[in-house]
């Protein structure tokens, strides 16, 4: 409605600003940011309803700000943190090499931020906080839009770059800091509100987040919700606008006998292309992607346009007026005719007519007909599963390579599945899918029949590949640790000896691991990253095009074992192919890094799978005798007494015997083992010392024991509370005839009356002041004071009153502290001794001299020179001489020239 007022279109951009900056404050307060939302969106309404006359009161250009990724109306910006890195540095007129443009270019490691959030709008934030002007711009939210609407819409190549410089420039010098960072954060489609979009929907309308689900379109909910008086049972579905997908439940295929027998079941082929909806109303077409996104200008809006359209013309019945179906669209190979999928080196959605692929539409399913709703539950007018296909059925003839059903099956025997799935793996297939005939089609529902199995849900039928970290790329987030993934590699070996092993990325890996393995991974791995920029990697390490943020070598990393679906040819990594869908199953640091996979296994695997451009991973092991053919009964288990769970019981064991008096009469309380101890391990090593094992630490404890970090491990360390030390100081304490004492550098926390004491032992780096140290300990102290944030630098006067505190007058070590030398050549033998011994050298005469040494007396010159330019005493080179054959300061007298 161009020729109307839109009210909120003249609400100011900084008011938007200040509402998402109180949203991102308050993350952890969820009713207080409902709060916030809610009384926001309800003064945008309340200031539309005020306005008098022809309007359009939606809230679309609000909503389409607060909720990016479900924007559809734009096209893509393509602009992600390094572009817009760059563009900024272009535009603040930066050096490229300064730190700010460093910041910029590389935002992962800009770790001096304040705030704990390190993402790229935070960090240009701090950049231009000095640069820009405090006074907020004028903006409303239609410039906003406006704005936004001519990034997307710049065309490509140098006029694109041409425009989004200007574009660009005229933001940032209007916007201050903090609109600027929303700014960005709205183009990277991300506001870190921690706000779910469901949430956010439901404070605009009631029945949004439902209806969104149906329509997947933001400007459809918000004109039909405008008036907050719409029902959701008033809205169904509708043609052109995309309905949410119904997403089908992982399944192990040894799990069908779950199933209720009663069941009647079909399968089909488990497509791997894209999901897409064909919607068409008397000859008008347009197609959506799984996401809402519509390609009518791809695939063509009608008979005479586009790369599929004109060859549906005539495979429809005649009295057919309109329908939506539901599908994958695939890549038909023209000249070899058969099926491709997404591993190989095509996009469907950017296919042009050179490609060797076209499009071919597979339908599965059909959401509506002729006018009628066919989705939902029965009172919903919804029809099952089994009428549907019998609607599609009649709907369109296959046409090959263009339109086809998919192909199914009526289970008449569980066995079937297990058939199917294997004929699915030697085909080189994703998998199946298996569908309950009597279900409902329930938009974005994943739980209501619909069930994909694939080999890679079955322990066993998967190969597994033992890899080694050889690089990692810096996360935003640091959370979980500083690394956001794990480049992985195998072992090409050297031939018997003659030539060095070198190790090839096979992929990138990132899921799998918990938040403390990750976390753990990471600390163990981080003090041998050496960043990339830094340093080259060894010509031994290969990667490349895909070169991580952060190389490792071998012998300082670890092993993971990491599952995938299969291997696909790539020349982004030095193995020619790359994992799809990979996840890590295990942490392998007990396995050497020369026992993983070697390329010449890898490239065995692919050649007895066929050699394709995409090999699956499956092995084909499940037997049908692994699949039970009907559910275990389950039976009434035995009443048992109540017991207590181990992690709250007094683990003692009676029959210990104390053979050590080095814990004696004193409690431990262990709050967790380790990988090689477990708790009732710990409990013995604590009693045959002497000492009592207690379940909850209290005053009278003397120490906690901590193996895992569990969260109660971190709790404990970060309140300072108690004293905590590993278990490693507990499984390697000798037998004493006597109690022990604690020792700071095994010790994980300390409270401040144990410190007290030990620094009456111990200095600060936990080197003892009255016992022998052996290298090993040595070694940790010197670790300890490298890892000391700000090192302690003591002053001439310090240093000068610690040497006559130590040594009186007589100090061996650094007895020419107190003076300041000239000597021609600092850097001779003369110069250096010195310097050893606490002398601070000049190599030209200086107001601050206390000696000017004069290395040959003959030079009547350079003696004048000297002393017209100093105040200080003038000496030959014997001075220092003699003091260095005494080892301490003599005077002078003997020695002035």
């Amino acid at each position: 409605m161009p020729d109307k007022v839109t009210p909120v279109n003249n609400v100011k951009f900084e008011k938007l600003c200040g509402v998402l900056e109180q949203l991102h404050k308050r993350k952890k307060l969820k009713k207080v940011q409902d709060t916030i939302l809610s009384d926001f969106i309800n003064d945008c309404k309340l200031t539309a309803s005020q306005v008098i006359g022809e309007k359009n009161a939606s809230l679309f250009p609000i909503l389409r700000l607060i909720l990016p990724k479900l924007e559809r109306e734009r096209k893509a910006y393509n602009l992600k943190e390094s572009k817009l890195g760059a563009l900024l540095v272009k535009i603040l007129s930066l050096p490229k090499n300064s730190r700010d443009a460093q910041k910029l270019l590389n935002f992962r490691s800009a770790n001096d931020t304040p705030e704990t959030e390190n993402d790229f709008a935070t960090v240009a934030y701090y950049v231009v906080k000095s640069r820009l002007s405090a006074t907020p711009a004028a903006f409303t939210i239609g410039d906003i839009n406006s704005i936004l609407d001519r990034i997307a819409s710049a065309e490509i190549g140098e006029v694109k770059a041409t425009a989004l410089d200007e574009t660009f420039s005229h933001v940032v010098n209007k916007l201050n800091p903090d609109q600027l960072k929303w700014f960005l954060r709205i183009i990277l489609k991300d506001l870190k509100l921690g706000m779910s979009d469901t949430r956010i929907l439901a404070l605009f309308h009631t029945d949004a987040p439902e209806y969104y689900k149906n329509c997947s379109d933001l400007l459809k909910v918000c004109d039909e919700l405008e008036d907050g008086d719409t029902r959701l049972l008033e809205l169904g579905i509708q043609m052109f606008s995309a309905v949410c997908p119904m997403k089908s439940e992982r399944l192990d295929v040894k799990h069908t006998a779950k199933l209720a027998p009663s069941l009647i079941l079909q399968i089909e082929k488990k497509f791997d292309g894209e999901r897409f909806q064909i919607h068409m109303e008397n000859g008008v077409f347009e197609y959506f992607s799984r996401k809402g996104h519509k390609y009518s200008s791809k695939f063509g809006n009608s008979y005479e346009s586009g790369m599929l359209t004109p060859f549906l013309k005539n495979c429809f019945k005649s009295d057919t007026t309109s329908f939506i179906l539901d599908g994958e669209m695939m890549g038909w190979h023209k000249e070899h005719q058969y099926f491709g999928c997404k591993g190989m080196a095509f996009d469907i959605k950017k296919i042009t007519e050179n490609s060797k692929f076209r499009p071919c539409f597979c339908a599965f399913d059909i959401l509506y007909y002729n006018g009628r709703t066919l989705v939902g539950p029965p009172e919903k007018g919804g029809l099952p599963l089994s009428e549907r296909l019998r609607i599609l059925d009649a709907l369109f003839v296959n046409v090959t390579g263009v339109i086809q059903h998919s192909e199914r099956q009526i289970v008449k025997d569980r066995s079937e599945i297990l058939e199917a799935l294997e004929t699915a793996d030697k085909n080189q297939e994703e998998g199946i899918v298996v569908k309950d005939v009597a279900s409902y089609y329930i938009p974005n529902k994943r739980n209501a029949g619909w069930y994909k199995i694939k080999p890679e849900y079955t322990d066993g039928a998967m190969e597994d590949l033992d890899l080694v970290i050889i690089g990692a790329d810096e996360a935003a987030n640091k959370r979980r640790g500083r690394a956001k993934n794990f480049l992985v590699a195998c072992l090409d070996a050297g031939e018997s000896g003659n030539t060095p092993d070198r190790w090839v990325g096979v992929g990138h890996v990132s899921t799998g691991l918990s938040f403390e393995n990750h976390e753990a991974l990471c600390t163990m791995l981080e003090r041998n990253w050496t960043p990339f920029k830094n340093k080259l990697p060894p010509s031994n390490l290969v990667f490349h095009k895909e070169k991580p943020d952060f190389w490792v070598l071998p012998e300082n990393s670890v092993v993971l074992t990491v599952r995938a679906t299969e291997l696909i040819a790539s020349s982004s990594y030095g193995a020619g192919y790359t994992l799809r869908f990979p996840r890590v199953i295990r942490v392998r640091d007990d396995k050497p890094v020369r026992d993983i996979m070697t390329l010449t296994e890898l490239r065995q695997f692919i050649s007895n799978k066929g050699g394709g451009v995409v090999t699956k991973l499956s092995t084909n092991n499940i037997g049908e005798e692994e699949i039970p053919t009907e559910v275990r009964v389950t039976r009434k288990r035995k009443t048992e007494p109540t017991q207590v769970a181990e992690q709250f019981l007094i683990a003692t064991h009676g029959g210990v015997e104390a053979t050590s008096k080095a814990l004696l009469g004193r409690k431990i309380a262990i709050l967790s083992d380790d990988e090689d101890c477990k708790s009732q391990d710990l409990a013995k090593i604590v009693e045959t010392h002497g000492g009592t094992v207690v379940a909850n630490s209290g005053p009278d404890t003397w120490v906690s024991i901590a193996g895992r970090m569990t969260k109660l491990v971190r709790t404990r360390i970060a309140s300072q509370t108690a004293d905590i030390i590993t278990t490693a100081w507990l499984r390697s304490l000798p037998t004493s005839s006597s109690p022990i004492d604690l020792c700071p550098l095994d010790m994980l926390a300390v409270k401040s009356t144990t410190k007290l004491a030990l620094t009456r032992k111990y200095d600060p780096f936990g080197d003892s002041y009255s016992e022998l140290i052996d290298e090993a300990t040595l070694r940790r102290c010197f670790d300890k004071m490298d890892s000391d944030h700000e090192p302690i630098h003591l002053t001439s006067q310090e240093m000068l009153a610690l040497d006559t505190e130590l040594f009186d007058d007589t100090n061996p070590n650094s007895f020419l502290r107190p003076y300041h030398i000239h000597i021609t050549n600092c850097n001779s033998v003369s110069g250096l001794l010195a310097k050893m011994y606490g002398a601070t050298l000049y190599d030209a005469p200086h107001k601050d001299c206390t000696h000017i040494v004069v290395s040959d007396p003959a030079k009547r010159n350079e003696i004048e020179n000297a002393k017209r330019h100093s105040t200080a005493l003038v000496v030959s080179k014997d001075w220092l001489e003699a003091c260095f054959a005494r080892q301490k300061y003599v005077p002078e007298i003997e020695f002035i020239l």
